[in-house]
């Protein structure tokens, strides 16, 4: 029988008053950025390169289509899809496939601003664990399959230890799901809090996530 996992209410409401604030605030942030891609794109030859890049991830065990800024040489996005080749981003993040706006952004974290859009449309959560890739999904235990039936976040537990945890991405995820699956709402909300703090320090020490 499917599991399945209730979302808290207070956690939603979050979301959207947090993601529908920083969208308000950083909009003109937003429009630099997209400028400075379009500005790239063009001086490689290539303006009517897309500003966005599209995505299918998995969230609450369910596909959906995550954005992020189109950091990536779009030359060679092309070929990997001609050649019907999966596409792992973070390992065209690792090997410099970037454009060099791209290189930037990535490095401080502000090319999954749009993934805001995912979190007022209910994809994503600001906080949980990272969207897995279709692949990915397919290959999961099941112990983190049910896990995986959570909101997936912008960012999460792993992502605010960067750099100071010695445990990896799946403990951590899985550490977020027994208090995502044990506590009440609003202590969802505050544990959410205190991992976008830690996320905040990771960023202002630019070292990607």
């Amino acid at each position: 029988m499917p599991i399945t996992i209730k979302i808290p209410l207070a956690k939603r409401i979050f979301d959207i008053l947090v993601a529908g604030t920083i969208l308000t605030l950083i909009s003109p942030i937003w429009i630099l950025i997209l400028i400075l891609i379009f500005i790239e794109h063009t001086l490689r030859g290539h303006p009517l390169d897309p500003l966005f890049y599209k995505e299918t991830r998995m969230s609450k065990g369910q596909p959906f289509t995550l954005y992020k800024f189109n950091i990536f040489d779009q030359r060679v996005i092309e070929d990997l899809r001609k050649n019907d080749i999966f596409i792992h981003t973070k390992k065209l993040e690792h090997t410099g496939k970037l454009i060099l706006i791209g290189k930037i952004l990535r490095q401080i974290y502000l090319d999954e601003l749009p993934q805001l859009l995912n979190v007022l449309r209910g994809d994503m959560s600001l906080v949980g664990p990272r969207p897995l890739n279709i692949e990915v999904y397919a290959n999961l235990k099941s112990e983190n399959r049910t896990q995986a039936k959570i909101p997936a976040g912008i960012t999460g537990l792993f992502q605010s230890y960067k750099g100071k945890d010695q445990k990896t991405s799946m403990e951590l995820d899985a550490e977020y799901f027994r208090h995502f699956s044990t506590k009440s709402g609003l202590w969802i909300v505050a544990f959410d809090i205190l991992i976008l703090l830690r996320t905040v320090k990771v960023v202002l020490r630019a070292r990607g996530i």
